[in-house]
């Protein structure tokens, strides 16, 4: 391995290790921020009350299937989604039976009973089976316990896996009413009724459902998801004739939002309860009916009135963040009575008339803080841009609750609230809104990319690789900027004769003047400096002179 693929393997590994601490570090302190959010929240804000019966006409003549209770109330957990559902715990939350809500295929467990009922759908059988104990009479006419286990495909109930029974594909199930079990499989796409009791074992077939996308069924029976919750009237006076109840009432919630009854006789869709009203949010909403991963939390309630058939709707949607709360009720023929929505009390000063308390939609009045929304925006900003944009394009799909489990993208970003809002405005102009609240994350990326290119120059370093890093910079942000100072070569400057500037020793020109080594030749000088040894052989005489000298007479 060379070099140079050492370096950038190790140039990579730490981008993106410096890319993980910044995410991770920045996802608590946007949760706190949350938390701050929810805080800002009155108690009323958490509560959401409506006089449907108001709005209707009750004289004689009218449309009785107008009819309305007199009080809805809707209320949600103060600090939901934020105080539950994170990482690992929303993994095993997901696998406890029981525990699961909201718009899935119920692949596993659709319910526990008392008597140790287990009903469960077995994907390698295609097949939901029930297992349990039931009460028999013996012979001696006594009483004993008997496990039993039955099988049921969209032919018919057995004692065993028989192909005779069919298979299921993909199922929802009714996880409420058991008797008789309503599911609904997407391969065939029909309704199926289970039939479970002794004597009257059985599935009912309903007919197939037009596959012209306009019937994409979510979840049936007890329409519900997180903790949303719907009351009716609570003073026994007011309570008659009306009450909450799924007894025989299935109803199918769409892809789309849209709520539809389901007639049990034939196992069809028998007309439109209502939809799921979108909250009034911060930058509000192009879409009028949310879809099922649009809002955080909802619940359907289904009223009827005890001395006849006339049916009626309650529908509370909570949004994204868990700041706004949204209540709707619609008649038996799914048209909208009334509606309300969270609001919190703000007190202004009206003169010689007193103190005037107006009521703002609870999300707005949550983010009339500068601190609130500024912290936010911040936060924000310092997450990578080319996450921040791809937020923009990708966060509209995201399920509610993602926003607060996503470590990369953010949903729930001023970003993304720019792109799910504006009805009335272009693409472009929705585009130029979300660079807007991008601003400060493309100055700073601006700012760190010059200090870098600087301190490149300045190191020597060349000026396609000063280019990278200034590309990848302004991509990803701060992460860029601390992997080049952690990674940058560690050259040691000399000075250059020709400038004076500080340049690369391992280089053959300077990088600032392009000036090579001024390096003297090499030729060996006239003169030298004899030391005394080598004075004294000098001044010795030669061979020749010592043949040429005469001899001495004795």
């Amino acid at each position: 391995m060379t070099t140079r693929t050492r370096n950038l393997i190790n140039i990579a590994a730490t981008t993106v290790l410096a890319t993980v601490l910044l995410c991770v570090g920045l996802f608590w302190a946007r949760w706190l921020n949350g938390m701050m959010r929810i805080d800002l929240l009155p108690g009323s804000a958490q509560e959401v009350t409506i006089h449907p019966s108001r709005y209707v006409r009750t004289e004689e003549g009218a449309d009785p299937n107008r009819l309305a209770p007199p009080v809805v109330t809707a209320w949600t957990v103060p600090g939901f989604p934020l105080n539950a559902g994170l990482g690992a715990l929303r993994y095993v939350q997901r696998r406890i039976p029981g525990m699961s809500s909201g718009p899935r295929a119920v692949e596993y467990l659709f319910r526990w009973s008392l008597e140790s009922d287990k009903l469960y759908f077995d994907p390698s059988l295609g097949l939901v089976v029930r297992k349990g104990i039931e009460r028999i009479r013996r012979e001696d006419g006594t009483r004993a316990n008997r496990p039993f286990t039955y099988y049921a495909g969209p032919e018919g109930v057995s004692q065993a896996p028989e192909e005779r029974l069919g298979r299921f594909t993909s199922l929802l199930a009714d996880a409420f009413q058991i008797e008789p079990q309503v599911v609904y499989d997407r391969g065939a796409r029909r309704f199926f009724a289970i039939h479970w009791r002794e004597g009257d074992l059985g599935v009912n077939k309903g007919p197939e459902l037009p596959d012209d996308g306009n019937c994409r069924p979510v979840q049936i029976g007890v329409l519900t998801k997180n903790f949303v919750g719907i009351e009716g009237p609570r003073s026994a006076r007011e309570s008659m004739p009306w009450a909450i109840d799924y007894v025989g009432l299935v109803q199918v919630l769409d892809a789309s939002g849209r709520i539809d009854w389901l007639d049990l006789d034939t196992l069809d869709i028998g007309g439109t309860a209502g939809y799921l009203p979108m909250p009034e949010t911060f930058l509000g909403s192009r879409r009028s009916i949310a879809r099922p991963q649009d809002v955080a939390g909802y619940h359907v309630a289904p009223f009827r009135r005890t001395d006849g058939q006339v049916r009626g709707a309650a529908v509370a949607t909570l949004s994204r963040e868990g700041l706004a709360l949204q209540l709707d009720y619609f008649d038996a023929n799914g048209l909208r009575i009334a509606g309300g929505q969270s609001k919190t009390p703000r007190y202004a000063e009206a003169g010689d008339a007193g103190v005037h308390i107006e009521r703002v939609p609870s999300e707005r009045a949550v983010y009339n803080h500068p601190g609130v929304w500024v912290t936010k925006l911040l936060l924000e900003n310092l997450h990578p841009p080319v996450l921040v944009l791809l937020s923009y394009f990708w966060g509209t799909e995201f399920e509610a609750t993602a926003g607060y489990r996503s470590l990369f993208l953010l949903p729930d970003s001023f970003v993304a609230m720019v792109a799910r809002s504006g009805r009335d405005v272009t693409w472009w102009e929705r585009f130029f809104w979300a660079v807007g609240f991008m601003l400060p994350a493309l100055a700073l990326s601006s700012l760190l990319s010059v200090r870098l290119d600087r301190a490149g120059f300045v190191a020597g370093t060349p000026k396609y690789a000063r280019r990278a890093w200034v590309y990848a910079t302004i991509v990803l942000g701060l992460p860029t900027y601390v992997t080049y100072r952690l990674t940058r070569p560690k050259t040691t400057l000399v000075t250059c004769a020709n400038c004076g500037l500080g340049r690369r020793p391992d280089m053959e020109k300077c990088h600032h003047c392009g000036s090579a080594w001024a390096v003297p030749e090499l030729i060996p000088p006239a003169w030298r400096v004899l030391s005394e040894a080598e004075q004294t052989e000098d001044v010795s005489p030669s061979p020749a002179e010592e043949m040429g000298s005469p001899a001495k007479e004795v």
